[in-house]
């Protein structure tokens, strides 16, 4: 959980940014939290918690009401979401990775995925893309390969996976739309060979780096299952007390078991 923050984090700064090369500075004075962090604290808060996922996304992004949310969102949970709502953004594959984490199997991973992005997104591009991102930390976290993962994602999801970084580089700087962020995410975490190079490699991608980079922070976490201290304590100083301690509450629940048991 703690990849996929970072690398909202580290993303926010360079949104529609277009990096010449992967060798930059990672964490900047206006480095901060989103709206991917909040949403993604609501969906390990009703894991946790056993909240519906409705009202945790709702409690949270009252808590954090500036965080960056469209507007049509943020009207939907002012209203305390007693009207029908329906996106067609990002929002839903960005905030999935805890359920990646908790899933017990991917079944329950498509389950739970399809579950929470309902809420706000049903759409079938959407609906899928929360789907294949839970279910490759799912995989990620429990020992896939790199080659099962991407095949799987393949296979059930439709995605060409032999699309490379430097393809989604190019696309977004001819200025053409990405139907989804969760491929080139996935592209970004199968090109590297550490934590670092994933988050590098997601946010010279380029267009809503925030969004990839926090997709593909989640992936790079549960695989390599180590995070650069440093990161860490960059990243957790720009939190608020009580988002430390859910993602601490978290982690322990979720990841750190799994991280001891393949040590």
């Amino acid at each position: 959980m703690k990849g996929a923050i970072i690398g909202d984090i580290i993303g926010s700064a360079f949104v529609n940014d277009n990096l010449s090369s992967t060798d930059f500075q990672l964490f900047k004075s206006t480095s901060a939290f989103t709206d991917d962090t909040v949403l993604t604290m609501a969906t390990a808060d009703s894991i946790m918690n056993a909240k519906p996922y409705k009202e945790s996304l709702i409690e949270w992004t009252k808590k954090f009401p500036d965080a960056g949310y469209r507007k049509d969102f943020f009207k939907w949970v002012q209203n305390n979401g007693k009207s029908d709502y329906l996106s067609i953004g990002d929002g839903a594959a960005r905030r999935i990775s805890p359920i990646g984490f908790a899933a017990e199997s991917i079944e329950q991973a498509l389950t739970e995925a399809k579950k929470s992005t309902l809420i706000t997104h049903n759409v079938p591009v959407r609906l899928e893309a929360a789907q294949a991102t839970a279910v490759a930390i799912f995989m990620a976290k429990n020992g896939a390969t790199r080659k099962e993962i991407k095949a799987f994602v393949s296979v059930h999801f439709g995605y060409d996976m032999n699309l490379k970084v430097a393809h989604w580089k190019e696309k977004i700087r001819a200025g053409e739309p990405l139907s989804t962020p969760v491929p080139p995410a996935i592209s970004a975490f199968l090109e590297a060979s550490d934590f670092e190079e994933a988050i590098r490699l997601a946010i010279f991608i380029g267009g809503p780096s925030n969004t990839i980079a926090s997709i593909t922070g989640a992936l790079a976490q549960a695989y390599f299952k180590h995070i650069p201290k440093a990161f860490i304590k960059r990243a957790l100083a720009r939190l608020t007390p009580d988002m430390e301690s859910l993602i601490s509450d978290f982690e322990a629940r979720y990841i750190q078991k799994n991280i001891e048991a393949d040590a």
